[in-house]
């Protein structure tokens, strides 16, 4: 049975799910190695806008397969750190792909789950899902990112407070903290993320990657900074598309259509 599956469930649309539910689809080399690849494949796909990692029985990720390290891999510190590299390499990819990328969180995404879900662009959650980072309960440090992430997203104080503690949060309070974009019942999330992918994917493809690419930015750069790189963006993209123009001359012409200026 692979570990990945891989499917296009709408136009413009591909998703990923993770596909060890034994194992709460725990990351092992292999499985780590699948996702690399489907989302180094992704990028170079012009057909594909937007895409959606999920997790199949009742967890998104639990993070590393932490019986596979210990099966003989955490004591080849080469081999070790080969798939520690792989996975901070695996979500780089996913915050510079020019896909919007949506994590679909059910039920766990802790340790490197949860990292995983930082790493994409948007995470809808079951209302009751638990998330966290629980590094710090195994007496280990992060690798896929969330030491980085979480600081950004939430400030130091309550990063912190998550980090040293290991202690988890509600989809719900993920939303009320903006670390997800939206928590829904636990029967709806996979039609709502589906839907949400679908709305996303009828915007014209280089608009999205541009769209992502400056609001990425805006964590890094000062305003008037990144104000600048706006501006030259919104250049580069009049000369790489002409959906900007047809966006608004239809727009123009439908309102002259109907009189209506509203």
């Amino acid at each position: 049975m692979a570990s990945l599956l891989i499917d296009n469930p709408a136009r413009n649309v591909r998703r990923l799910t993770l596909n060890r539910p034994e194992r709460m689809n725990a990351l092992d080399g292999p499985t780590l190695q699948a996702l690399y690849d489907a989302v180094k494949d992704c990028a170079v796909a012009s057909d594909i806008k937007v895409l959606v990692i999920r997790g199949s029985g009742r967890a998104f990720c639990a993070g590393n397969d932490l019986k596979w390290l210990a099966s003989g891999i955490l004591e080849d510190r080469a081999a070790h750190m080969r798939h520690q590299d792989l996975m901070q390499e695996t979500f780089e990819r996913l915050e510079s792909a020019p896909q919007i990328v949506l994590a679909c969180v059910n039920g766990f995404a802790v340790a490197g789950g949860f990292e995983l879900a930082l790493a994409c662009d948007l995470v809808i959650a079951d209302k009751a899902a638990q998330l966290g980072d629980e590094h710090i309960r195994r007496n280990l440090l992060p690798s896929g990112g969330s030491s980085q992430r979480l600081p950004r997203k939430l400030g130091l104080q309550r990063a912190l407070y998550y980090l040293v503690t290991g202690r988890r949060m509600t989809g719900s309070e993920a939303v009320d903290m903006g670390l997800a974009a939206q928590a829904v019942s636990a029967n709806e999330l996979d039609d709502v993320t589906l839907q949400l992918a679908q709305e996303i994917g009828a915007a014209d493809a280089t608009a999205l990657a541009t769209m992502k690419l400056m609001a990425r930015h805006a964590m890094e750069l000062p305003l008037r900074e990144g104000l600048r790189y706006e501006r030259w963006m919104q250049h580069r993209y009049r000369t790489q598309s002409s959906a900007l123009e047809e966006g608004v001359h239809g727009f123009a012409s439908k309102r002259h259509a109907t009189g209506n200026d509203a």
